[in-house]
């Protein structure tokens, strides 16, 4: 008869190396946070999101506001996506999305544009004026909120801050 020690010794180096490899999990929104893709209306795939930092930018084409922050998003997401920023633009507008297209490529926008999910703007609330920015962690905790037109600066500290 053998002693259990080693099969056990075996068991505990195996869960050792295994919870110490790291691993992305998958990128979790908050419940009832969904995107429609610009295009096609569909459901956007949240899992091109796994292991990132988003930044979500409720916008609007007849906001002043809005418009006036989408340069700084562009070099935001142009700046940070490469170390794992991805920022999405939900457009609150009524026009087509072949319209907005044009005019976001007008504006420097290169990142994905996206329609509001059926209980996003529930999820998200409160949602009090446009613009509207939000920044969300891999598990889905929301990090910051930006209402209104926000500071270039204070974005920016919030995106460093959290990648």
């Amino acid at each position: 008869m053998h002693p259990p020690f080693p099969s056990a010794r075996i068991f505990l180096l195996a869960l050792l190396l295994v919870s110490c490899s790291p691993s992305l999990q998958p990128f979790q929104l908050p419940e009832g946070i969904a995107f429609k893709d610009f295009t096609s209306g569909q459901l956007y795939d949240s899992g091109s999101l796994r292991g990132k930092l988003l930044l979500v930018n409720f916008w609007a084409a007849w906001s002043p506001a809005s418009i006036k922050e989408l340069p700084e998003l562009a070099a935001l997401a142009k700046a940070f996506g490469p170390r794992g920023l991805v920022t999405m633009g939900v457009c609150l507008d009524d026009a087509q999305p072949s319209e907005l297209l044009v005019f976001a490529e007008r504006q420097g926008v290169r990142y994905p544009l996206v329609w509001p999910g059926d209980n996003l703007l529930d999820a998200i609330a409160p949602l009090e004026t446009i613009p509207y920015t939000v920044l969300i962690d891999n598990e889905g905790k929301i990090l910051a909120r930006f209402r209104g037109p926000f500071k270039p600066g204070d974005l920016r500290e919030a995106v460093e801050k959290n990648l």
